[in-house]
């Protein structure tokens, strides 16, 4: 009796281990392939300049007035602001 008692718990555990290491292994690899999707996805960006402030951005990032590129819509408002005192200025 004792040894098919034993019997069964070290199925019992057989069956835990096995169960556990199945469940780490699908999550290490369902890990891998996010890990590949996302580096597949990621492409090479052109950099551009702030006309104010000179930081670089990716140019999808970038606000844009048809000539300057700038780092924040603040920066191009403040560039048209400095641009237009000059020239009244003058």
């Amino acid at each position: 009796m004792r040894a098919i008692v034993f019997l069964l718990l070290v199925v019992l555990v057989f069956f835990i281990i096995r169960f556990t290491l199945n469940k780490v292994i699908q999550i290490r690899d369902h890990n891998k392939k996010l890990a590949t999707d996302s580096s597949e996805g990621k492409t090479a960006e052109a950099m551009v300049r702030c006309a104010l402030c000179g930081v670089h951005l990716p140019q999808s990032d970038a606000y844009y007035d048809g000539k300057d590129t700038f780092c924040s819509e603040g920066h191009m408002n403040e560039f048209h602001n400095e641009k237009s005192t000059h020239s009244t200025e003058d």
